[in-house]
């Protein structure tokens, strides 16, 4: 229950930071893309730091919930940091959310739950993985996102933008399983965990993230990147910690037909959510 109650919270405040960031991101030239220059110009930016300290306060519970509780668990949890970030923006330019959205917002949790109940998922998992095991993942993960930036770099409008959300998610994901990992050597003690790998990589995965998680807000497209993000970084995650970590969902006849139309209420759900013009207006609003 414990690891359920900490992911919850940390979909409330990662949601709360995405309807911030994206907000400010948006509104800084294209021309520093990927670039360190991008974070030093939003640095400047008061509402982005807030926005900033909102995912390190949501990255605090979600490692925590993650040193107690398995990636197939934690990790589609967070998909409901979407919700919350469709509610902070209708907040934001003061309007009320409507029937349609409600219904989607309905279907996520319902999906989720499914889900769940039809996976069965594993609460806990193993956290420690043989080096090659690790090496192997992350070259496969980091090559991916790689690859999905460059075609980005190579391309227009729409694609791009796919791409990048691609890229992004692929990065989150990765730092979900090294924060995995990190919570697990907390566990063992400060001393310990500082005489680990973790915390070093941790600190360069999340730079890189971030840069490449605020790249992807300033294409100013939020209802294609934050439902392609959200959607596609529990996935991705998921499948990282059954090969790493060895954790299972239960994928029989019947439980696996529903446990994949659970996934497919959450994902349409999801995408629905995302495309919310109220996400885009909120930032033209500021632009007046």
């Amino acid at each position: 229950m414990a690891v359920v109650v900490l992911s919850l919270l940390a979909a409330v405040v990662f949601g709360t930071a995405v309807a911030v960031q994206n907000r400010e991101a948006g509104t800084i030239d294209a021309r520093v893309s990927l670039r360190p220059g991008l974070l030093v110009a939003l640095a400047r930016r008061p509402l982005w730091l807030i926005g900033l300290g909102g995912d390190i306060g949501g990255f605090a519970l979600q490692t925590a919930a993650l040193a107690y509780g398995s990636i197939v668990v934690v990790q589609p949890l967070l998909t409901l940091g979407l919700v919350v970030s469709l509610g902070v923006g209708a907040r934001l330019s003061r309007r009320h959310l409507l029937r349609w959205e409600w219904t989607a917002v309905a279907g996520v949790i319902i999906g989720l739950v499914v889900f769940y109940v039809a996976a069965r998922p594993t609460p806990t998992s193993r956290a420690v993985a043989s080096a090659n095991a690790w090496r192997l993942t992350m070259a496969v993960v980091i090559m991916a996102v790689a690859l999905m930036l460059v075609l980005g770099l190579r391309s227009l409008a729409m694609p791009k933008v796919v791409l990048f959300a691609i890229a992004t998610a692929g990065a989150e994901a990765v730092m979900a399983v090294i924060s995995k990992a990190f919570g697990d050597h907390l566990r063992t003690g400060v001393a310990a965990t500082f005489a680990s790998w973790s915390p070093y990589v941790l600190v360069i995965a999340g730079i890189v993230t971030l840069l490449l998680v605020q790249s992807a807000y300033q294409l100013d497209r939020p209802t294609v990147t934050l439902p392609v993000i959200t959607v596609s970084e529990p996935l991705i995650s998921t499948l990282i910690g059954v090969v790493l970590f060895g954790e299972r969902i239960h994928l029989g006849l019947v439980r696996g037909s529903i446990t994949v139309a659970g996934l497919a209420v959450v994902v349409y759900s999801l995408v629905v959510l995302g495309r919310d013009p109220a996400l885009a207006r909120s930032r033209k609003d500021d632009r007046r």
